[in-house]
């Protein structure tokens, strides 16, 4: 995480476009909400639209504005689009990889241009804006099945930052969870003191694959404060979680009794070596020693798998 803080930094000194890949809940608009803070823009504004939660149509319009009586519905006087609302700062383009193939194209256009044109509009809109975007996907996989423009992502792909999921750096767990604690605590309570956790617990934490990263984990914080009856964070409260809300192995953490349930919380409890070690043992064995099966439902790589196994003489 600090060599990604320190990349960024060095990437806020420019003013070229930013990719970052990564997957959800690894906090890319944070990073890219930095790059702006720490530049020569940062006075100017940060807008930020995520492209797969607006149609096509829909996007297109917000993106680039559009003339009165452009469509129908249009809004008298027409309406600036969110380039034009950017002019002299950053544009965030979330999830970029899902947006339609016309919308691309005009993309393109502006970036190669640097002016924007609304739809339905015949004035040129010259802008200075500097763009930084964002995947979960892999984008070039996508341009070699010719559903993103190689022209586009090569003029987004000029400086790049991949995100590291939390699951390959469980010594940042300990740290992100604290964090969380706090803030939550005093963003939900606004006085007295914040539950203590246990050190015990890291462990249960560092096993867990976190498919949702951070923001999952943040979730985690959010229901441990809200269900806690003491002033501490201690195993069985990680363990409610684990049993209630997300499963790091679903053939075994599945609604059983409490003895099942006791039996998963005591096999999982050791060095985070030897926890690790035993949920891929565990996992092997459900999937019947397939090795992909076993990478995907750990959330894991087969090259990842594959090191573990070796190290621990499991092939």
């Amino acid at each position: 995480m600090q060599r990604m803080k320190h990349t960024a930094q060095q990437f806020a000194l420019t003013d070229s476009s930013v990719l970052i890949v990564g997957e959800t809940g690894t906090g890319k608009e944070v990073i890219a909400q930095s790059i702006h803070n720490g530049s020569s823009r940062s006075n100017a504004p940060f807008v930020a639209v995520n492209c797969a939660a607006l149609p096509d149509q829909l996007l297109e319009s917000e993106l680039f504005g559009y003339e009165e009586g452009a469509f129908t519905g249009a809004r008298r006087g027409g309406k600036a689009g969110l380039f034009e609302l950017a002019h002299g700062g950053t544009i965030f383009l979330d999830e970029i990889g899902e947006t339609a193939s016309h919308v691309q194209q005009r993309l393109l256009r502006v970036l190669e241009e640097r002016r924007v044109m609304r739809i339905g509009g015949e004035k040129v809109i010259p802008i200075d804006v500097r763009v930084i975007a964002a995947t979960n996907k892999p984008l070039w996989s996508l341009v070699t099945q010719g559903k993103f423009r190689q022209d586009l992502f090569f003029r987004l792909d000029v400086l790049r930052i991949n995100t590291v999921p939390l699951r390959e750096v469980p010594e940042d767990i300990p740290v992100l969870f604290e964090g969380l604690l706090k803030q939550i605590w005093y963003q939900r309570k606004g006085v007295g003191t914040p539950p203590r956790p246990v050190p015990e617990i890291y462990r249960m934490l560092c096993a867990y694959h976190w498919p949702g990263n951070v923001r999952e984990l943040r979730n985690m914080v959010d229901y441990l404060i809200a269900t806690l009856t003491s002033g501490v964070v201690n195993r069985e409260a990680v363990a409610d979680w684990f049993y209630n809300k997300s499963l790091p192995d679903p053939d075994v953490y599945a609604e059983g009794s409490t003895r099942e349930r006791e039996e998963v919380q005591r096999r999982y409890v050791g060095s985070l070596e030897e926890v690790q070690r035993q949920l891929i043992v565990d996992t092997l064995f459900q999937c019947h020693g397939d090795v992909q099966r076993t990478a995907d439902r750990l959330g894991i790589s087969r090259t990842t798998l594959w090191r573990k196994m070796k190290q621990w003489n499991l092939g």
